[in-house]
């Protein structure tokens, strides 16, 4: 009886630790066979590593799911967040400060992680040290915040729209304006000064989260891996921006690997530092 009793016992510790392990212990992923792969970026340096992205998916994939592609003209516009939140993309490039705010009010999605560093420049047209009131596409609250920090003359921001704020330029309504490194490459007349004398994130990857447990979802990741390599050539970048490989190297743009095997919650999304 004794054993009995002894035997009994053992059974269930040994069911109550297969339970616990069940509830408590990382799960191997359910990956989803039907995805379909339904990406977003802004009209910026995000777009460009979005097509080199694609390009590299539908080259090395034959993919029996569906594979589209959408360019929106800014990531802080309405459009943008309503995309993500409608279901109409799964996957998106947002700038910090949207993406912050998409994951707090929408709880299917996540940030995967970093993708682009240092992804834009203040561009001027006259003298430097007159350079007070700065010119920023709507919503873009870290480039403020960057350049206020690093430059102490800047009095203050105009908040305008990205189609009107080389003209408020030209008009002289601002001094200086922080543009996008695409935007910035298409006036070689101005110069040009670096947003921090930091590195700092530009773009993050948003997921949605069911989307992010599907073999497609992986596929997407290494395609992406093999863009952003392609993209930190210097040489490349320059030939694909129109630009000289001097310009490219002193703007120190950086496109970070994503990790295969899951969100990376250990890094800080202002510097990219773990």
């Amino acid at each position: 009886m004794r054993i009995h009793k002894i035997t009994a016992v053992v059974l269930g510790v040994f069911v109550a630790v297969l339970t616990a392990a069940s509830v408590f212990l990382p799960k191997e992923r359910e990956y989803n066979r039907n995805a379909e792969i339904k990406i977003g970026a802004g009209d910026d340096i995000s777009g460009l590593l979005m097509e080199e992205t694609v390009n590299r998916l539908n080259q090395k994939y034959k993919i029996s799911t569906t594979l589209e592609s959408s360019s929106f003209q800014d990531c802080c516009s309405n459009t943008a967040q309503w995309a993500l939140n409608a279901k109409e993309i799964n996957l998106g490039f947002f700038c910090t400060h949207i993406a912050r705010h998409t994951i707090e009010n929408n709880k299917d999605v996540e940030i995967y992680g970093p993708v682009i560093m240092n992804g834009e420049t203040i561009v001027y047209k006259n003298a430097w040290d007159r350079v007070q009131k700065v010119g920023v596409t709507q919503g873009r609250e870290q480039s403020k915040a960057l350049a206020a920090k690093t430059y102490d003359q800047i009095e203050g921001f105009n908040e305008i729209t990205q189609k009107g704020i080389l003209y408020a330029m030209e008009d002289e309504q601002v001094d200086a304006a922080i543009l996008d490194v695409t935007k910035a490459a298409q006036v070689p007349g101005y110069e040009c000064r670096p947003l921090s004398g930091t590195d700092y994130i530009s773009y993050v990857l948003v997921a949605d989260k069911e989307f992010a447990r599907s073999e497609a979802f992986q596929d997407f990741i290494c395609s992406y891996n093999e863009a952003a390599e392609m993209l930190g050539d210097t040489a490349y970048l320059a030939e694909v921006l129109g630009v000289d490989t001097q310009w490219v190297e002193e703007k120190n743009i950086k496109f970070l690997p994503l990790e295969e095997t899951g969100v990376d919650e250990n890094v800080n999304f202002s510097t990219g530092n773990k």
